[in-house]
């Protein structure tokens, strides 16, 4: 039989308790050594989207002195480690002013949202010219198999993965250029083994995600691996148009 999972995969205890308490490949230290990257300076404002627990947040304020915000469309999220980080807020609707943040991080999170080139042009909004968009997030080598991930009956990154062109298009369309492309794949890889050793293997994962083997966790499984799933990070920089 075929079955929806109505819990988001981010918000599983299945994958929760092998990502804690970061909700994403690469975790903290992904973060931390794109901090390093963007040339930051204490004072200057940071813009996590999609913040989750607020665990990046913390970490940039504690460890590089800037003015780190969160935001996340979960207030339940937000406040579940008892620390309010940020207004509850969407990608695509951000609540701040244009030009307002030196760097801006979007963690395993363009993917879940439901208009990327929205999000993407609101990104841009609130970074003040030259700053810097990190965005990290899956793509798929086989771009064949969308439509097949298209159908995962579940909220989840996989579902919008495009192929590294796509991504890099809809960067730049956005008014963003010098884009940086990295494949950290081995980071998706690492988790994938965690999984494994965890559950035995990955269509267990699935039926476990789904409350038990089924139609949908093995259609979620086969998709998932036909379309060769890998990580990315790219750094891009926020450029002025001639109508600004």
């Amino acid at each position: 039989m075929d079955r929806i999972a109505v819990t988001p995969l981010y918000k599983n205890p299945a994958l929760k308790q092998l990502t804690k308490p970061v909700l994403r490949p690469g975790g903290l230290e992904l973060t931390r050594e794109s901090a390093r990257a963007c040339d930051l300076h204490p004072g200057d404002r940071v813009l996590d989207v999609g913040c989750g627990y607020g665990s990046a947040v913390r970490m940039l304020t504690n460890e590089f002195s800037v003015n780190a915000w969160g935001i996340d469309p979960d207030m339940a999220l937000l406040r579940s480690h008892g620390t309010f980080t940020g207004p509850q807020a969407k990608a695509q609707a951000l609540p701040f002013r244009s030009s307002s943040f030196k760097a801006l991080f979007c963690e395993c999170v363009l993917s879940l949202t439901p208009d990327m080139d929205k999000s993407l042009a609101e990104f841009r909004r609130v970074l003040e010219p030259g700053g810097t968009l990190v965005l990290c997030d899956i793509h798929v080598r086989e771009k064949r198999y969308s439509e097949e991930l298209k159908q995962i009956p579940l909220a989840c990154g996989f579902r919008q993965a495009v192929e590294r062109e796509n991504m890099e298009k809809r960067v730049e369309t956005a008014g963003f250029d010098h884009l940086e492309w990295e494949d950290l794949s081995f980071l998706l890889t690492r988790l994938a083994g965690e999984i494994i050793f965890e559950h035995g293997s990955l269509l267990n994962f699935w039926s476990k995600i789904f409350g038990g083997p089924c139609r949908s966790s093995h259609h979620t499984c086969e998709a998932i691996r036909a379309s060769r799933p890998g990580y990315f990070r790219i750094f891009a920089k926020k450029i002025r148009r001639n109508d600004e």
